[in-house]
């Protein structure tokens, strides 16, 4: 006859109480069930396991060896168990995001915190980059998910719209004009830092300065907007930053930040359609949703808003 676990747990329990009772209690069974087990065990092992009394069960000499390597054998399984526990996340699910802002302005510590919550056998990592390139990530499967600004036209992405950001004309400190100008010729004259073509805000400029490249006063080009940021702090020109990182640079005296004209772009979550099937993606798409839920309800976007 095998010994069955249950039977060595009973044993076990029996000789912990000194109990019969008691016992079956902490088995959530039966006490005649319990009484049951031991018979079957001195059955099997040829000797006598309690001596019972008024007072109780307590071990015979027999019993008080053999109770030893019957813990040791209910530690081994247990210890099997939280080995395969373990193992089932042992390789936690790694999802790589991009982030095409600093990590504040996303909500990522918000989002880290969700995800420790929510869906633990989750590794997440972060990687900064330009809009352009999270999109081209995300699309080759490098990157499991991105942030970026404006949507991605592409059969094989989904965008999911998240909320709108404001974007706002910004200029240098030294020699900036106090006021925009509101004659569209004049504006036009500015001295431009005009995003590059692979850049979504390349698509808002001739809607706030009213031209083309071509036709403004296009000094310098840049690939995203810190690189827009330096120019700008250097004097070279004007350029259109996301608002909240300009502002945070306007109030340190590095740039003017003006508010008119206004504009907005959506910011997206990508993700590959084909890998919303997988659980650990499906859920981090769940979270970032929940996370800007409430912002997107709260904002109310300009009128001139890019997707």
């Amino acid at each position: 006859m095998n010994i069955k676990l249950d039977k060595l747990r009973s044993f076990v329990l029996v000789a912990d109480e000194g109990n019969l009772t008691r016992a079956a209690n902490r088995r959530h069974t039966t006490p005649s069930a319990v009484s049951e087990h031991l018979r079957q065990l001195e059955d099997h092992f040829g000797v006598s396991l309690f001596e019972r009394s008024a007072r109780g069960m307590s071990l015979t000499p027999e019993g008080r060896k053999l109770v030893v390597p019957a813990r040791q054998a209910l530690l081994q399984v247990a210890e099997l168990d939280e080995i395969a526990r373990t193992l089932r996340c042992e390789k936690p699910s790694r999802l790589f995001l991009g982030l095409n802002a600093p990590p504040e302005y996303l909500k990522v510590d918000q989002l880290l915190r969700q995800v420790a919550r929510h869906i633990p056998e989750v590794s997440l990592e972060l990687g900064t980059s330009a809009s352009y390139l999270i999109a081209e990530q995300v699309r080759a499967g490098k990157m499991d998910l991105g942030f970026v600004y404006g949507d991605v036209l592409d059969e094989q992405i989904q965008n999911i719209r998240l909320s709108p950001i404001r974007i706002c004309i910004v200029g240098p400190m030294e020699g900036g004009l106090d006021t925009i100008p509101d004659d569209t010729k004049a504006l036009q004259r500015l001295p431009w830092i005009w995003p590059s073509c692979s850049c979504p805000f390349d698509r808002l400029m001739p809607e706030i300065i009213g031209c083309t490249r071509d036709e403004a006063n296009t000094v310098s080009t840049s690939e995203d907007e810190h690189t827009t940021l330096s120019m700008i702090r250097a004097g070279i020109g004007y350029g259109i930053l996301e608002y909240e990182l300009a502002r945070h640079w306007a109030d340190r005296g590095s740039v003017r930040l003006y508010d008119k004209p206004d504009s907005a772009i959506n910011l997206n979550l990508l993700v590959r359609r084909d890998q919303l099937t997988r659980a650990p993606v499906a859920s981090m798409v769940e979270l970032v949703k929940q996370l800007w839920a409430r912002e997107s309800e709260d904002v109310v976007a300009p009128e001139n808003t890019i997707g």
